[in-house]
């Protein structure tokens, strides 16, 4: 079996309602997705982050794997690592290609042996995964009442955990939107709070000092996520616990944080860390040092599959008689703001019982992608590279 053909697409969708958080309103969703085809006939499908600019460089990178059998997708990963590497492969288009790839691999490797992609990956030892809902955003000019109203909304939807927006208004304004919003859902509920790497070390430790008398989960991004000092400083003097790494790219972007404790909690992203396989490997080092792991997701459910199929393996943070989410077990992050190519693309793997999601048990990642959809949310031209690299680095 080999890799004949990838189709690359910028796919972005408009929404009817702008949405913010500490660094800029938005009113559009977007996101890259590559179709793998091979000879034998099998597709599989990828995701990654990017704009319409990116998908030049990535069709470049990704001619690298034309050719190559997907059955040895950890050789392919390791081809586009090493080719990229000295032309700075966290540079984002690099890892970008190889996020999306590493997943197309192991839906087509799936259905090839007609096992799920978490088999592929050494066998789920668990057959949910546990959830939290992302969305509370500033919406309305910054308003209060919505706020409110969403996060009832996710409590009374069965989620067991939520996370907020915090860093675009006053220190004394977002703690107190923090302390009503844990308020309005009450003890039974978990409630996270995300800066989106807003503040200085200084003025996050105070704003920490702010809200420490509210039961809280973490801390996200309270200083930009390659600040090693800055977010070492508020580990070191926040109540609250720390976490950051959304952005990180690679095992060799987290070894030094996960070994000089930078984070009391990583975040990967699958579409940004190297993809599934990457995935387990980052989480089985946070494991060993202690570190609990809780990965991000922000894109359509091509990738949510992949990450539920990545938490799936890996073991628990630390063993115990019991599998207790946010302690010892992993949680998934499930973002529920507007977008209407998650909510189409694929069939529904979003649903939860109980704050849990199933993982998919078809041969590959067990998602069905509408390519109708896929066709109405396209922008511009498709992107195929059918020909392997001449070898000419362009990036």
């Amino acid at each position: 079996m080999k890799i004949e053909k990838i189709e690359i697409r910028y796919l972005e969708s408009k929404l009817d309602k702008s949405f913010a958080w500490s660094q800029r309103w938005t009113d559009i969703r977007n996101l890259i997705v590559i179709k793998v085809f091979t000879d034998d006939g099998i597709i599989g499908w990828g995701e990654t982050f990017g704009s319409q600019e990116n998908v030049k460089a990535i069709s470049t990178i990704l001619k690298l794997s034309i050719g190559e059998d997907p059955r040895k997708f950890g050789m392919i990963w390791n081809k586009l690592y090493r080719a990229t590497f000295q032309g700075h492969v966290y540079a984002k288009s690099a890892v970008y290609a190889i996020s999306a790839l590493d997943t197309a691999l192991l839906d087509i490797v799936g259905q090839y042996e007609n096992k799920s992609a978490s088999d592929i990956l050494g066998g789920k030892i668990r057959e949910t995964i546990p959830v939290y809902a992302t969305g509370l955003y500033y919406v309305d000019d910054y308003a209060f009442k919505p706020l409110i109203e969403e996060a009832e909304m996710h409590a009374s939807n069965g989620y067991k955990g939520m996370k907020m927006k915090i860093g675009a208004l006053t220190l004394k304004e977002d703690a107190h939107r923090v302390k009503e919003v844990k308020r309005a859902i009450g003890d039974d509920v978990r409630l996270m709070f995300d800066a989106n790497e807003a503040y200085d070390p200084i003025t996050a430790v105070k704003f920490a000092d702010m809200v420490s008398d509210t039961d809280l989960e973490w801390f996200e991004e309270p200083c930009a996520s390659r600040d090693n000092i800055a977010n070492r400083y508020v580990k070191d003097n926040s109540m609250i616990p720390i976490s950051g790494g959304e952005s990180l790219s690679t095992r060799w972007d987290f070894a030094s944080r996960l070994s000089d404790s930078i984070f009391d909690i990583i975040q990967p992203d699958i579409c940004a860390v190297g993809g599934p396989s990457e995935m387990v490997k980052i989480g089985i080092m946070a494991q060993s040092l202690g570190v609990k792991f809780f990965p991000h997701f922000w894109g359509s459910g091509i990738s949510f599959s992949a990450a539920l199929h990545s938490i799936s393996v890996q073991p628990l943070s630390q063993i115990g008689m019991q599998d207790i989410p946010y302690e010892n077990e992993s949680v998934l992050e499930c973002d529920k703001t507007p977008h209407p190519i998650r909510e189409n693309l694929t069939n529904d793997i979003f649903t939860h019982n109980d704050s849990r999601v199933e993982v998919p048990t078809s041969p590959g990642l067990g998602i069905q992608v509408d390519e109708t959809v896929l066709s109405k949310f396209t922008i511009g031209s498709v992107t195929v590279v059918d020909k392997p690299s001449d070898g000419q680095r362009v990036f």
